[in-house]
């Protein structure tokens, strides 16, 4: 089956270039040139794969990807001209899963494109799996935090947290390795893959975003530390 990717973009010709592009490399792509109907255009062909610019018209390209968070945690790339750490920033917290500025490498954008969807199987896979073993669902706990790996969900005081499907495996990889440190690095080759390509700030956003989520005292966390010069650990105690 081929990937459907879903492009939104204003300017038409770098529309019909992605289209011919993706074409060319075995996709089905749709295209749509603001915001509203990007999000309508999602929910008619429940795409693989969204690619999303940010100054679009109607509503812009960070609500756009809020407003899909709410359903789904299908990947999103940020293609932008927007080029500063901040904008960056805006957009993974919005729920991007890669940021790549414009003008790009057809052949970048194409490996992050495969990337991000190598990974989107493992999730519908486990979604599948739970269906038919709904009683055998693995759940890491640590005091009030759930974890369920087969459904992807995750829940402080049996509240749902919703989570975007990389803060999701950033924080499922690591409850998976307790009490262990990790670099930035570490965690995005972990998570991202090694053949991702991208900045490594990526999880330290990621990190503050499941912070906001899961922590009671975002200044002083209780389950993801900060380690002075070495980068993160979770801690298995699950006590500040």
């Amino acid at each position: 089956m081929q990937n459907k990717i879903l492009i939104i973009e204003d300017d038409l010709s770098i529309c019909e270039l992605l289209e011919l592009f993706l074409i060319s490399h075995g996709f089905t792509p749709f295209f749509a040139q603001n915001g509203y109907e990007g999000l309508l255009l999602f929910e008619k062909e429940n795409p693989n794969l969204v690619l999303l610019d940010i100054m679009i018209p109607g509503i812009d390209g960070i609500q756009t990807c809020k407003e899909i968070r709410r359903i789904s945690n299908v990947p999103i790339i940020f293609i932008s001209c927007k080029k500063g750490s901040f904008d960056i920033i805006e957009g993974l917290e919005a729920g991007g899963d890669d940021y790549i500025t414009k003008p790009f490498i057809m052949e970048e954008l194409l490996a992050r494109i495969r990337s991000n969807l190598r990974r989107a199987p493992i999730y519908h896979q486990a979604i599948l799996q739970a269906a038919f073993t709904p009683f055998t669902t693995p759940v890491l706990t640590f005091n009030e935090l759930k974890i369920e790996e087969n459904t992807q969900k995750v829940f402080i005081e049996n509240e749902e947290i919703p989570l975007s499907s990389k803060e999701y495996r950033l924080l499922l990889f690591l409850a998976q390795h307790p009490n262990k440190i990790w670099s930035s690095s570490e965690l995005y080759s972990g998570v991202w893959g090694n053949d991702s390509m991208g900045d490594t700030r990526t999880v330290n956003v990621h990190i503050s975003n499941i912070r906001k989520k899961i922590e009671k005292d975002v200044s002083n966390p209780q389950y993801i530390l900060t380690i002075r010069g070495g980068g993160f650990m979770f801690n298995g105690h699950g006590e500040a």
